[in-house]
């Protein structure tokens, strides 16, 4: 039953506004993401805790793609429990206008410094760049190797949105669950029968989409009042919030200790823990946590994170000596990159597409939304 819209909810985000504290978890996400980078740079002080949190700081990409799968199946639900349908042509229309601009033109830059001989990317690069398939290309170049994130989405949802509007509210809940169970089962058949690809089950989609499905299952779940109080009570807690932060380090710290943890348990335990702390920043916004989660300075940086994630790549190459690729100006250019590709490609085509969602829904017209904010909270990207 779909309790999502039920005015007995004290809480507002559920059924319309904002979700509190997305866009401090998506700055933390891509801050993770730029120290993993950056701390292997040339110039970077070489000190060893460093480089301790910098090998586990990969987490960020686990991070965004759990925020990615419960923001964007929220909106969902909210459209399923407004209209009794989710529009699949406008589901994809926006996606379209969200992710792609920034990323052709990410693309066409690549595509000129290799035309300078800067960068060297073969047709297999290109072809996999162009395709949404870098995840499945062994030894992909460094300028579009992150796009092995972006391809796990867009294959992804390909498939969600028909699961959620076609079989329905307890169908996507079961599928949810065998996304994640089928995801555990392969890497350990990985890891048991040809652990020579060990390290590339960390990257194809059919191993690694369970943390986007454990973002989905939360919505879903979350949707039911009932379910919903229950995770409230879960999360009031200090002690058990505390117990899973602890919990997600210490699967890090043994991550490096053994391969067969590191692929066989810790991403689906990572992926489990990160979808409880999401649900507690979300739902305790008032915390000292939420506050600084929700902090304007934070929130202004989660939202540019989707073109910081983009652009880092080019500047935090830890196999280039070039000035541009030294610490600290790599930062300094990172983050300029992503400033003018959020300004002036991004944000017209996030306005576009918050027209085209109030045009489909005159409710919206000057709500408060993520559709018709400027921050791309609405449009539910992660790397």
């Amino acid at each position: 039953m779909l309790t999502i819209n039920d005015p007995s909810d004290s809480a507002p985000w559920p059924r319309t506004g904002r979700i509190p504290s997305l866009d401090g978890l998506r700055a933390v996400a891509v801050a993770l993401v730029l120290f993993a980078h950056v701390h292997q740079t040339a110039g970077f002080p070489r000190v060893r805790f460093f480089d301790a949190v910098g090998s586990h700081a990969a987490i960020g990409v686990e991070i965004f793609f759990v925020i990615s799968g419960f923001l964007i199946t929220t909106l969902m639900l909210r459209e399923l429990g407004r209209d009794n349908a989710v529009n699949i042509s406008a589901f994809y229309q926006r996606r379209v206008l969200r992710i792609v601009p920034a990323y052709a033109c990410l693309l066409v830059v690549i595509a000129i410094i290799d035309g300078r001989g800067l960068v060297h990317l073969r047709r297999a690069d290109w072809l996999a760049a162009l395709t949404y398939t870098v995840n499945f290309l062994p030894h992909p170049n460094w300028n579009i190797g992150h796009a092995w994130s972006l391809s796990i989405e867009e294959h992804f949802y390909l498939i969600w949105p028909l699961v959620l509007a076609r079989g329905g509210i307890a169908f996507a809940r079961r599928a949810a669950l065998g996304a994640i169970a089928f995801c555990f089962v392969m890497r350990w058949v990985v890891l048991l029968f040809a652990p020579r690809y060990s390290a590339e089950a960390e990257l194809w989609t059919f191993t690694r989409l369970d943390a986007i499905a454990f973002g989905c299952l939360l919505a879903v779940v979350a949707c039911d009042v009932v379910w919903r109080e229950r995770l409230r009570r879960l999360c009031s807690s200090n002690r058990i919030i505390g117990l899973a932060a602890l919990g997600l380090v210490g699967s890090l710290c043994l991550s490096t200790l053994s391969a067969k943890f590191s692929v066989g348990i810790a991403y689906t335990a990572n992926s489990a823990l990160i979808a409880l702390l999401l649900w507690s920043a979300v739902e305790r916004p008032g915390s000292r946590v939420g506050r600084w989660l929700n902090h304007p300075a934070v929130a202004f940086v989660g939202v540019g994170s989707y073109s910081l994630y983009l652009w880092q790549q080019i500047f935090l190459n830890r196999t280039s000596h070039a000035f541009a690729c030294a610490f600290p100006q790599n930062l300094l250019f990172a983050c300029a990159a992503a400033w003018v590709s959020y300004r002036f490609i991004e944000r017209p085509f996030l306005s576009l597409k918050g027209r085209i969602s109030t045009k489909r829904d005159p409710e919206r017209v000057g709500r408060q939304t993520p559709s018709t904010a400027a921050a791309p909270q609405a449009s539910a990207t992660s790397p």
